[in-house]
């Protein structure tokens, strides 16, 4: 069985590989971790991109993503965004 951390890990590993290729930024890689601030630091991260994440997570996890939880919020860290699929995931 897998621990919860594992998972957590697998699954921050998964988004972080999603916005890698959406906001085509593979060459950071290195320094994007769980602080890392999305909205607002990534000039790539505009609203249509937005919309792009979501869709590139949706079918990457099967998961259902409503409007009216797509918030700001969920976009200030790639950490915060992990910890979002993962509570759609579970």
């Amino acid at each position: 069985m897998t621990s919860s951390t594992e998972m957590s890990a697998a699954i921050f590993e998964e988004v972080k590989a999603v916005v890698m290729v959406t906001l085509d930024i593979g060459d950071q890689a290195d320094d994007l971790g769980p602080e890392t601030g999305l909205y607002g630091n990534f000039p790539e991260l505009d609203s249509l991109t937005v919309v792009m994440l979501i869709v590139a997570l949706r079918k990457r996890f099967g998961i259902d993503i409503e409007l009216r939880e797509i918030v700001g919020d969920v976009f200030y860290t790639l950490g915060g965004l992990a910890a979002f699929v993962e509570s759609k995931v579970n």
